[in-house]
């Protein structure tokens, strides 16, 4: 008789090996929590990717604002910009977040060869003697500012993505923010 239980324990250890009743709720198991997690991180880069080109249609429509030297009642050229692209993006992000940043050079010639500069007073405004004018044209190329009637400017404007799937965002960006970036070129009209 003690041969005979191993043998039928091993039957029904066998028979439960070949039943495959209950597998494809097992195999969902398996696969349901990637794909969903899949599709979240989809869904999240689609909306990253929506800031972005928001980014990149509020850089180019406020910077086209800017040359114009255009100012709203009683706001200075600077802030009817961000309010510009605040109009445009303000409702997907948290603007306190978002950075505008513009340089000033005196033509396109000189974008490629920004002079230094040493803010030393800290009003990050140039002023004569803190840059090196290496041509001699009297204007601070590269320095912050949107310069005035005929000077070019670039526009950058950057904002820092949360990644929200903890799982991407480990190996996604930095600490799982990606900085969104848009630039923009204009030359001033004159004003």
């Amino acid at each position: 008789m003690t041969s005979q239980a191993p043998r039928s324990r091993w039957r029904r250890m066998l028979a439960l090996w070949r039943d495959n009743r209950g597998t494809t709720a097992i195999e969902f198991a398996l696969v349901a929590l990637p794909v969903i997690y899949l599709m979240v991180g989809i869904i999240e880069f689609s909306v990253a990717m929506t800031v972005a080109n928001s980014l990149e249609a509020a850089t180019n429509l406020s910077s086209r604002l800017g040359k114009t030297g255009y100012v709203e009642d009683e706001l200075t050229q600077k802030a009817t910009i961000r309010a510009e692209v605040e109009r445009r993006v303000g409702p997907l992000i948290d603007m306190n977040k978002l950075t505008i940043t513009t340089t000033a050079f005196s033509d396109f010639e000189d974008v490629d060869h920004p002079e230094a500069w040493n803010d030393a007073n800290g009003n990050n405004e140039p002023e004569v003697g803190e840059w090196t004018d290496t041509d001699n044209d009297g204007f601070c190329d590269g320095c912050t500012g949107l310069g005035s009637g005929q000077n070019v400017a670039i526009y950058t404007i950057t904002y820092p993505w949360q990644i929200m799937t903890p799982i991407i965002a480990a190996f996604v960006g930095d600490s799982g923010i990606i900085e969104l970036t848009a630039y923009s070129l204009v030359k001033n009209e004159p004003y």
